[in-house]
């Protein structure tokens, strides 16, 4: 069935007789979305039906899965930590929990990490565990390079558990970084469960918000690649060491 609902993503056009195919080719080909997938009197062809449910299923299993130790192991990630949230019931029903760290977690990090740091990268799975084992391990060993290149100094890479955005401020409390970075997953949709974000913070604290923040979005395969979303965040940090601030006030 996998194969056949691949095959229905390759078609095409799943309209019957267009009047005019080339113009809804040119439509299909513009868009990643699910557009001219016919009909089968007022209902979707199963074969597209059957897509769409795969794909939901996709997105829900992206979100409630966890990334293995031995993926973090690959990443030569040499720390895992947990926020205050205790399961992923937990995290979606109380998003202020994932920007916090446990004293667990905080003890291990202090313990375990460089302090002060001029950029300190993490990592968490946020809404979509495939989105981290589908291009961390592609982009952070680049990241770390172009950082290094530029004679900036990185701190200990960590992984964080159930992790929002927002847990930037507390990397701040704790670990005290010049800069800030968060690769964390999107929400998946239908399209792709794979995306991912790097957020970014020049001196996070408490008391931040998305004004005092960066995004670099749709780090996937179809999207801004891996290996080119790298470079793109070394200038974002770069900017934000020169110009000592981040969010709204950078100038780009």
């Amino acid at each position: 069935m996998k194969d056949e609902l691949k095959a229905f993503e390759r078609r095409q056009i799943g309209v019957k007789n267009p009047y005019d195919k080339k113009v809804l080719q040119a439509m299909v080909d513009s868009t990643p979305a699910r557009i001219a997938v016919g009909r089968e009197g007022p209902r979707p062809p199963i074969e597209a039906w059957l897509s769409f449910r795969w794909d939901e299923a996709v997105a829900k299993d992206a979100v409630f899965g966890m990334v293995s130790d031995e993926y973090l192991k690959k990443c030569k990630i040499p720390v895992r930590v947990s926020t205050s949230c205790v399961d992923k019931r937990d995290y979606l029903g109380h998003p202020e929990k994932g920007g916090i760290f446990t004293e667990e977690a905080v003890q291990t990090l202090r313990e375990k990490c460089v302090a002060g740091p001029q950029v300190q990268i993490a990592v968490s799975e946020g809404l979509s565990f495939l989105a981290v084992e589908d291009n961390v391990h592609l982009i952070l060993p680049a990241l770390i390079d172009g950082l290094k290149a530029e004679k900036i100094k990185v701190g200990t890479p960590i992984f964080a558990d159930y992790g929002r955005v927002r847990l930037l401020n507390d990397i701040g409390r704790v670990l005290n970084p010049d800069v800030a970075v968060i690769l964390i997953g999107e929400r998946p949709g239908l399209v792709t469960q794979t995306s991912l974000s790097a957020y970014l913070a020049y001196k996070p604290k408490a008391g931040h918000t998305d004004a005092d923040r960066n995004c670099i979005s749709n780090i996937y395969k179809q999207g801004l690649s891996p290996l080119e979303a790298a470079p793109v965040i070394v200038d974002m940090v770069k900017r934000m060491l020169d110009q000592k601030v981040s969010g709204v006030p950078l100038k780009l």
